[in-house]
Order: structure tokens, then sequence, then C-alpha cells
């Protein structure tokens, strides 16, 4: 009767650390983007920097370098009502000479 029990109890551990390992690499893959480096062969993270900045300002950090970046990405991604919204928004809160030139250009084509 013990041996049953112990061959059973080893038979659960087993399954159980299997569907834990199963389950954990499966939401590490979905958490980040990996691919390889096709010329080192090393691993690499990719990081939405787009994504990021976003939450931030949203949480009420940003810098001139943040509103420029989204405004220029939104810009060159052909959605200009984001681009115009993250100009609009670097225009009011920092003085037109702490602003780079191409910004100013681009907001004045917006």
């Amino acid at each position: 009767m013990q041996t049953k029990i112990t061959l059973e109890s080893k038979i659960n551990k087993t399954l159980f650390l299997t569907f834990s390992l199963i389950a954990l690499t499966t939401f590490e893959v979905k958490s980040q983007t990996v691919i390889y480096d096709s010329i080192s062969k090393q691993k690499v993270a990719l990081i939405d920097v787009r994504k990021t900045y976003e939450r931030i300002i949203e949480k009420g950090y940003a810098s001139i370098e943040m509103f420029e970046y989204l405004g220029l990405y939104y810009y060159n991604d052909k959605d200009f009502q984001k681009s115009k919204l993250y100009f609009d928004m670097l225009f009011k809160k920092y003085k037109l000479s702490q602003i780079s030139q191409k910004s100013i250009d681009l907001y004045k084509t917006l």
C-alpha cells in the first residue's frame, strides 16, 4: 500500500513540475519579444520605446526628448493626429528655445 502511494505521489509531483515549467515558459514568452542577433547569435530583448514613453507621460513624468520622440515617431508613421497631440504637449510645456529646430519645422507642417 505504501509503495502505491509513494509511486502515485512521485507521478503527481512529476506532472505538477512538468506543467509548471510549461506554464512558466509560456508566460515568459508572452511578456517580452526576444530575438537572436544574426551576427553575434545572442539573445536580444526588444522593448517598445513608444509604449514605454506613453506610459511615463500618462503618469506625469515627461521630458522634451520623450515628446519629440513620440511626435516624430507618429509623424513618420503617418498618424498626424497623434503626432500633433505630442507636439502640442511639447510646445505648451517647454520654451521655444529648448525645442529642436527639426521639431519646430515639423510642427509647422501639421
